[in-house]
């Protein structure tokens, strides 16, 4: 017991000493957490990209279902593995407008599938690091899925706008 009273009472000390000691480092010297902070690939699932019933490819996917996890996407990633990509989930049609590709690190393709499951649009190479926000359709197509991927893969692995089917399990 009186261990954990030392123990406090060095907390409070050291707690008093950090506020009442602030140093104020230049801007420049400072690091922004979000450009140290790597995140893993986590598998949620499998992905498998048929053209006329054929398949073409079977990824793993990382499921962005969650708020947090759309917004964040594949920010704070250095990396993607070839075979692999992120599956964002969409509740509604509107949804799709609010993510953003603001710090991401790395170059994708960016595929747009409708509620048949199928491809729609490919946005081939976007840049990282830009402050671009996602394809905003005009047209009434219902984006109920985005599939991201390492930027190059949708042509290499052949997926076509309105020919590519998914199908995904969890």
């Amino acid at each position: 017991m009186k261990k954990n009273n030392i123990f406090f009472y060095l907390l409070i000390l050291c707690l008093f000493i950090e506020s009442s000691e602030r140093i104020d480092f230049p801007s420049d010297i400072l690091l922004d957490i979000g450009n140290i902070l790597e995140i893993e690939f986590l598998k949620d699932g499998e992905l498998y990209l048929k053209n006329n019933n054929y398949i073409i490819k079977k990824i793993d996917v990382e499921l962005a279902h969650r708020d947090t996890e759309k917004r964040n996407g594949l920010k704070y990633r250095s990396f993607l593995k070839e075979d692999r990509g992120m599956l964002f989930l969409l509740k509604s049609q509107e949804e799709y407008k609010q993510i953003n590709m603001k710090d991401l690190r790395i170059p994708l393709d960016i595929v747009y599938i409708n509620q048949f499951d199928t491809v729609v649009f490919v946005d081939e190479y976007v840049s990282p690091m830009k402050d671009i926000e996602i394809r905003n359709f005009t047209s009434p197509i219902n984006i109920k899925y985005i599939l991201e991927i390492n930027a190059g893969m949708s042509n290499k692995w052949g997926i076509k706008k309105g020919v590519t089917k998914i199908i995904w399990n969890s």
